[in-house]
């Protein structure tokens, strides 16, 4: 029994020992970050029968575990990759309100203000020099401001780009760190009853900062058998295996994939429904901030008494869940024709094939780089966080982290604030060229050069062709290309002439489209309207045509046209636009006071930006005169001001001034602001009392673990005097023999 008793005394300082090493590391690390509070699991040893009855043997330290609990934990995890989401989403959120900050007089509303005040004041004194000047200077003012908050806004992009490169290197070194740490733990766990404690933490810890830049959950099946996924379920770290993410162009994604993903076209890659028969491709070219899902469909059409099956295909910029409307909100539909080049948006869209399309076969396009999930076998996978345009988060993709915020940044707010911005520059652009571009300055003209880009035409045997094949198509059809497409109608355009010597009006001509009168967008494309230009004849005060066509056969130089008047033929002529009730001259850029369809490319008119004398203010009167003091095109740009006008994105349609258009612009800002800041506060408050829980349970207290080294110090004491107390009785023992 005395040696029992040593037995037991050893075992109790034993435990004690470990209790105060335990303890005294908890205090050591009590600052350390991922450290978890450890504690010894101590069991009774394995009793002994006696003849009083059973007689313990003491204790036994058999282990060293971390307190940790898994549900708070991942719940801290789930919460916290929102809260870092819109903490990230609301600091950028700042910079982006300061961009369209209206607070001051200097912002793009008080400019367009300006510019149209402007021409009010130009239509007082239509021919002082000065207030021609002013009118360009304005014009000026907003090419800049238009610029400055373009490019402010695509540099946010640029930045996100960069941010987004970092932050899928930094998963992707993470996903490794977790998978050499599962190897170590294995390799660790083949002891017994031995716990990795320290390499849990740092896989734990590298859990956390993973969960703060991507959502991600966690399975853990013991020792090394731990798997670290998507939520969307794609794994990245998989035992000892770990995946990648890849931040790239579809196109270069897709053709750096290995295995069957040769079989998907390298530009745009076919995710088809169902049983397709359909073995092209879709081609595109350009860029932008949304993805594109074409889905393909019948439409019957009946064409000579023969009845048909003609594929079409619509559009969305949200993944099938809303379709690009016509202004009469209907589904907006384009043809498919294998070959030709369809402009959807901002991008160039070719079905190489029209055929064997099964209904309901949709094809993704993503203009830009995007994030990937790569499978070594199967081939990358679309996991690029998406908003839907209704607000709501593409729960197929990635939701949570500061991944997420930086691609809502990128392509939610940035694009659609840009397309926003680019709705009301080319609305103004239209606008004011609509009117100008029927008007008359101080002097006649004997050339204009276009300022809006056509498609490639060639002259072949004195006929234009189409060497771009949206060259053939109708002006009136998205696959024409034109950014007006819509605002087109059936009309002609009427020119006056003059005799630059006496001033004498000597005839009216329109365009020629022979057998047809009159201009008709739905038929008549950029082909048909250089050939209608060549052949325009003056039609003079005495009845007479002249035989030849007064223009010299219009050139286009890097793809915008140039109209000159023939001298050869008509020495001493001169030109005025007059009534163009079809809009080509605007949709052309002919006499046209911005030049550009877009934020980025609205300009002054290369003819007027130095000839303030080309302002066109007046237009030719009932008697073919064209007077200095004339301000009808000038009071009718002025109205703009205050006119209602058809301003359009790809997925509203807006009828207000151009004012009230923009001063809700950044009212959507502000709004957007405010909802990241909500979420923020939100979710902040829910992921730090969740750390705090999570504290509460493996968190080190110090107060308690010093109540703790006493306690276990004490035990240690007593341990000791237990092995004294046995020493002494068996020395009474030894003594008794003596």
């Amino acid at each position: 029994m005395l040696s029992n008793l040593l037995s037991i005394g050893k075992s109790a300082l034993t435990s004690a020992q470990a209790w105060v090493s335990v303890t005294g590391d908890n205090i050591a690390n009590a600052d350390t970050a991922g450290y978890s509070r450890r504690y010894v699991v101590q069991n009774e040893a394995p009793a002994i029968t006696t003849y009083a009855g059973e007689v313990g043997l003491g204790a036994n330290a058999e282990q060293i575990l971390r307190y940790f609990d898994k549900f708070l934990e991942d719940s801290y995890i789930g919460e916290s990759t929102l809260s870092s989401r819109w903490t990230e989403y609301d600091n950028i959120m700042e910079t982006l309100e300061s961009i369209f900050n209206e607070s001051n007089t200097t912002g793009l509303n008080d400019t367009i203000n300006k510019f149209f005040n402007a021409w009010q004041k130009l239509a007082l004194t239509p021919e002082d020099p000065a207030v021609r000047t002013s009118v360009l200077n304005y014009g000026q003012m907003l090419d800049d401001m238009f610029s400055s908050i373009n490019n402010s806004v695509k540099a946010v992009q640029d930045e996100m780009n960069i941010y987004i490169d970092k932050t899928v290197n930094r998963v992707n070194e993470i996903s490794d760190g977790i998978a050499k740490l599962n190897y170590q733990i294995d390799m660790a766990m083949k002891t017994p009853d031995y716990s990795p404690n320290a390499l849990y933490d740092q896989r734990d810890l590298l859990i956390e900062e993973l969960a703060t830049l991507i959502d991600v959950t966690t399975i853990d099946s013991g020792a090394g058998s731990y798997h670290v996924q998507l939520k969307t379920g794609q794994p990245l770290v998989d035992g000892q295996t770990k995946y990648e993410l890849a931040f790239d162009s579809q196109k270069n994604v897709y053709q750096s994939a290995s295995g069957s993903i040769t079989d998907v076209p390298p530009i745009a890659s076919n995710h088809l429904m169902g049983d397709s028969t359909y073995n092209g491709k879709v081609e595109y070219a350009g860029s932008d901030d949304f993805e594109y899902t074409l889905e393909a469909f019948y439409k019957t059409e009946t064409s000579g008494g023969s009845t048909t099956q003609v594929p079409y295909f619509r559009a969305s910029l949200d993944g099938g869940n809303t379709w690009i409307k016509n202004d009469d909100g209907t589904d907006q539909e384009w043809k498919i024709e294998a070959g030709v080049t369809t402009t959807v948006k901002d991008i160039a869209v070719t079905f190489d094939s029209d055929t064997n399309l099964t209904i309901g076969d949709r094809f993704e396009i993503t203009p830009k780089k995007s994030l990937y999930w790569i499978e070594p076998t199967l081939g990358p996978e679309n996991v690029t966080p998406q908003v839907t345009l209704t607000g709501s988060d593409n729960t197929n993709r990635v939701t949570g982290g500061k991944l997420a915020a930086y691609f809502g940044i990128r392509d939610d707010c940035c694009g659609r604030y840009l397309d926003e911005l680019d709705a009301l520059s080319s609305s103004l652009i239209w606008q004011v060229n609509r009117l100008h571009s029927q008007g008359s300055g101080l002097t006649k003209l004997t050339n204009v050069q276009g300022q809006i880009q056509i498609p490639d035409v060639t002259k072949i045997s004195d006929e234009w062709v189409a060497s771009d094949v949206r060259a053939s198509q109708p002006l009136g059809e998205a696959t024409s290309g034109n950014t007006w497409y819509k605002d087109m109608q059936t009309g002609n355009v009427n020119f006056y002439f003059y005799d630059t010597q006496t001033n004498e009006y000597l005839g009216t001509g329109q365009l020629d489209f022979g057998s047809e009168e009159n201009f008709d967008p739905s038929t008549h494309s950029i082909e048909k309207v250089l050939n209608a230009l060549d052949d325009v004849k003056i039609h003079y005060t005495d009845g007479t045509t002249s035989t030849n066509p007064v223009f010299n056969q219009p050139v286009v130089q890097d793809n915008k046209v140039l109209l000159s008047i023939d001298t050869s033929n008509f020495s001493n002529v001169a030109f005025v636009f007059g009534e163009d009730t079809t809009g080509l001259l605007a949709a052309l850029g002919l006499n046209t006071f911005f030049s550009g369809t877009s934020a980025a490319s609205l300009a002054l008119s290369t003819d007027i930006a130095n000839d303030y004398t080309k302002v066109s203010s007046g237009r030719v009167n009932g008697g073919y005169e064209v007077n200095e003091g004339d301000n009808t095109i000038a009071t009718a740009i002025g109205a703009l001001a205050n006119k209602d006008v058809t301003i359009r994105t790809f997925w509203k349609t807006s009828n207000q001034t151009l004012s009230e258009y923009y001063a809700a612009l950044v009212s959507t800002v502000g709004s957007d602001k405010l909802h990241s800041e909500t979420n923020q506060a939100y979710h902040q408050t829910l992921s730090d009392a969740l750390y705090e829980r999570k504290l509460s349970v493996s968190g080190v207290n110090l107060d308690e673990e010093m109540t703790n080294l006493v306690k276990y110090q004490s035990a240690y004491k007593a341990a000791a005097k237990l092995i004294t107390t046995a020493d002494e009785m068996m020395g009474v023992l030894i003594g008794l023999k003596q």
